[in-house]
């Protein structure tokens, strides 16, 4: 018979933030409310937003961080409504997915309530410091803060083999479980359901059935390799100019990117920013109707868009050697270019000319590439039983 478990999941964002971080939170806490017990998330408020899940969502105070909008700046040590609520749970573990205030606040609860915090280490803090702050002084003191506060999880876990070495190099010498992302899509069974899909997929992006078409999803920030795209499609439209390129998401350089596509003439026929799509079942199709998903990013870890793209049959363009090209074999389940334009700008050409082979390879994708959140849940019930047993016999 299983245990069931009652757990805290905390984190500096959550919906309408949509990035990797807040939907790895979102699915843990649905698998584990759904088969396991009960989860709660706990993140920084947002204006409007009226939660909709089958889980509990507890927000505590927080404000704009200047420079990174949609996020925010959590100050649960001043909200006296949500200290009430989170000190009335009586939780097995806490599991945080940020080492900032959200890390601090889990770390406080998990001292109080004398339970084991399990600590993820999701993303490049370094180089988030230096884009923000200008300054690898700054940088470096930012990357000590991260491992002072994974030294006192009882857990650390990553994503990916890859990002162990990553925590490696910023100096964490402890234990590391590494725990894969999965994805929440799956693409339609019948051949009238793909056909209705494309079709969507195809009117919101202004698109021809035979048109081939090319998608990111992601933050839109230079961190992840978005002027890259922006040049490699420029040349590719002078080479072979009938497809068209969609970038989904939100960011601060944006407005940089759109500008880049105003000054090139006739880009803004071919190029579009989408924006943030909150609708799952549409970016699905997108994903679907895509010739190849490009996400030529080296700040990533394990990039769930990646996951999500291969579950819908979207072959992957990713930088040879990257983090987020773990588990792909270039021409095999993705295609693996270099970091420079012309590189790029070939491999998309490449899956231009050769429009059979991408299918293949998307095929390919979708069956090494996608697990499913329900099995990777099942994965982490077992290690927060096997944490909980450790902690209590250590504490006897």
């Amino acid at each position: 018979m299983q245990t069931p478990l009652t757990i805290g999941q905390f984190n500096d964002g959550y919906l309408p933030v949509t990035d990797g971080v807040v939907t790895v939170v979102r699915n843990y806490a649905y698998w584990l409310n759904e088969k396991y017990g009960k989860c709660v998330v706990y993140a920084p408020n947002a204006k409007h937003y009226q939660n909709e899940e089958s889980f509990d969502v507890q927000p505590y105070l927080s404000m704009p961080i200047p420079g990174r909008k949609p996020y925010r700046l959590g100050f649960p040590v001043f909200d006296a409504s949500y200290r009430r609520q989170v000190d009335s749970m009586q939780f097995d573990l806490v599991h945080s997915h940020s080492p900032f205030s959200a890390g601090s606040e889990a770390l406080r609860v998990a001292k109080k309530q004398h339970i084991p915090l399990v600590g993820t280490f999701h993303s490049k803090f370094y180089d988030d410091f230096v884009q923000y702050f200008h300054s690898d002084h700054i940088a470096r003191a930012g990357v000590n803060f991260v491992i002072k506060f994974f030294q006192k999880c009882d857990s650390v876990w990553t994503v990916s083999d890859a990002t162990v070495e990553t925590l490696r190099e910023y100096g964490y010498q402890g234990p590391i479980t590494v725990i894969n992302n999965g994805t929440d899509l799956a693409a339609p069974e019948t051949q009238a359901e793909i056909d209705d899909a494309k079709q969507q997929a195809e009117a919101l992006c202004s698109l021809r059935p035979d048109q081939p078409l090319f998608v990111f999803v992601g933050q839109h920030i230079w961190q992840k390799n978005v002027r890259l795209i922006l040049e490699a499609a420029e040349q590719l439209r002078h080479i072979e100019p009938d497809f068209r390129l969609v970038f989904v998401g939100t960011g601060y350089a944006q407005h940089d990117m759109q500008a880049f596509i105003d000054e090139h003439a006739g880009m803004a026929q071919q190029v579009s920013l989408l924006g943030t799509i909150q609708n799952r079942t549409l970016l699905s199709y997108l994903y679907l109707r895509a010739s190849a998903f490009v996400f030529p990013s080296v700040y990533d870890n394990a990039p769930l868009v990646v996951r999500e793209a291969s579950a819908m049959g979207a072959p992957s363009i990713l930088i040879q050697g990257s983090t987020a090209a773990q588990g792909v074999e270039d021409k095999v389940n993705g295609f693996l270019c270099q970091n420079s334009v012309e590189s790029l700008r070939d491999t998309m050409l490449y899956c231009l000319q050769h429009p059979q082979q991408a299918q293949e390879i998307g095929k390919k994708a979708q069956k090494t590439l996608a697990k499913s959140w329900s099995m990777i849940v099942d994965q982490v019930y077992e290690e927060y039983l096997r944490i909980i047993e450790n902690y209590k016999a250590k504490n006897q």
